[in-house]
């Protein structure tokens, strides 16, 4: 910062300081001692106490203020969660926290997105006074979808009518369109950090098909494109106490080859407790640690053949930065 910027500086020691080529916060606190800096100085323009009482005035405009622990604590205590499966929510300690990225990959045909859908709904059901955000970026969301969940659950026309108006949808098919969603919700929510009404949730269906394009074997912009946004999305969730949930496709486990010998045999993935798992979470290893935790939706590998009207589902943890990982919950 500028010590020009500080109003309570004497202007003729600003001055002079320029003089000698310190001409901010840094360079005044950084470049010497403050005892090798008065030397350099007149000795007309300042005492020396005076001049360490300056640097004290800068040193507490800069510094950030100080808390407790138990302040600190707080927020933890007070977050919101949304609740998922009473057996997973069992293992999370409630459910899934607030101000954290979580991913929910898994096949087109594994349920995760009924999965997320009906968890979205019902925490709305629930919390009168949330929001929620749906980012649609392959046009597949069926809002008869959301309308058959709220009528098994036994809701009138008129509640579902009242819910779905927090439910937001938005349709966003490449990677600048979603950056303008959010930052102009991050804009909103600055603004109206006192409303009654609170954004809760933000689902971004699916990330595969906006990161997807730019990812390549070649080049490392498409990563750094990707890291930059999921940098983006955890601060976001932290400012305003959000879960962001990321759905994201599976890619067939790849052999490993080396230079003596190749295979085409099967794959399984370690972090599965299925050995008949040979998918994996998209867009590359690195993605996975760019979020809070992965769960994994596949169908349940051993279906019963009378199970005709009904279909088994599975959800595994396959990491985790707030509970423990490799557990799984059938549903």
């Amino acid at each position: 910062m500028l010590l020009k910027a500080f109003a309570l500086l004497p202007d003729d020691l600003v001055t002079e300081l320029a003089s000698l080529g310190i001409l901010t916060s840094t360079d005044l606190m950084f470049s010497s001692t403050p005892l090798e800096i008065y030397s350099r100085l007149s000795s007309k323009t300042i005492s020396f106490p005076e001049f360490e009482a300056c640097i004290k005035v800068i040193l507490t405009k800069l510094a950030t203020s100080g808390q407790e622990a138990v302040e600190l604590d707080q927020p933890s205590q007070s977050c919101f969660k949304m609740e998922t499966l009473t057996s997973l929510d069992n293992y999370l300690d409630g459910g899934l926290p607030c101000a954290r990225v979580i991913e929910i990959s898994g096949d087109n045909d594994s349920g995760k997105r009924i999965l997320l859908l009906n968890c979205v709904l019902m925490s709305l059901l629930r919390n009168r006074e949330i929001e929620g955000l749906w980012i649609d970026t392959t046009g597949d969301f069926v809002v008869e979808r959301a309308v058959q969940i709220l009528e098994y659950h036994q809701q009138s026309l008129d509640d579902m009518e009242i819910l779905l108006q927090r439910l937001h949808i938005s349709i966003a098919t490449d990677m600048e369109s979603v950056q303008q969603i959010i930052r102009a919700l991050d804009f909103q929510l600055a603004l109206v950090r006192t409303s009654s009404i609170q954004m809760k949730y933000i689902v971004i269906d699916s990330v595969t098909s906006l990161f997807g394009p730019y990812l390549s074997a070649v080049s490392s912009q498409g990563h750094a494109i990707m890291a930059a946004f999921m940098r983006y999305l955890r601060d976001f969730a932290k400012r305003y106490s959000v879960i962001i949930l990321l759905i994201n496709n599976a890619t067939l486990m790849q052999p490993r080859s080396t230079a003596r010998a190749q295979t085409t045999a099967e794959v399984t993935n370690p972090r599965s407790v299925f050995a008949s798992t040979i998918r994996k979470p998209a867009l590359g290893p690195s993605f996975t640690f760019m979020t809070d935790a992965t769960l994994w939706v596949s169908l349940w590998p051993a279906q019963e053949e009378d199970e005709e009207k009904f279909t088994t589902h599975v959800v595994e943890v396959f990491r985790s930065k707030f509970s423990v990982s490799k557990y799984l919950v059938k549903w």
